[in-house]
């Protein structure tokens, strides 16, 4: 999942970059810095809160994939302290509570609903922190 977030992050970060405006970079020039110090001390700062927001959001939409996530960790049931074995995750553990006959009402879909419920929280969590962060650190230019 995490090279597929790739793309959104780094397209995120490329609008960020690119929405900071040229008199702040003109305005560094202007004062003698170089390239260098023009992108790391005025054009980073300037786009960070973006960037972060961006990486939130990309992190709560991966974590909201779920159908790639469940193919990837093999429909294993189990957990292990090796990163390179297939692991159980949460919405493999809600395709398994849910495959076959069920009623509506029985543990195992009480179950996976409050595994529903505890993804939709973490998702939504993720995304209100990554707002906040936007609007608290956004910067507002002419």
């Amino acid at each position: 999942m995490g090279i597929m977030i790739i793309p959104f992050v780094s397209s995120l970060s490329d609008d960020v970059i690119n929405a900071v405006p040229q008199s702040l970079r003109d305005g560094s020039y202007g004062l003698g810095a170089t390239k260098n110090e023009t992108v790391m001390q005025v054009v980073l700062p300037a786009a960070l809160p973006g960037i972060v927001g961006g990486v939130l959001l990309a992190v709560s939409r991966a974590i909201g994939e779920t159908m790639i996530v469940v193919m990837a960790a093999g429909l294993s049931a189990r957990l292990t302290a090796n990163p390179l074995e297939a692991v159980t995750t949460v919405t493999v553990q809600i395709v398994t509570l849910l495959v076959g006959d069920q009623e509506f009402d029985s543990p195992k879909t009480m179950a996976a609903f409050a595994l529903g419920l505890l993804l939709f929280i973490v998702t939504l969590i993720l995304n209100v922190i990554a707002l906040h962060i936007v609007r608290k650190y956004r910067e507002e230019y002419e």
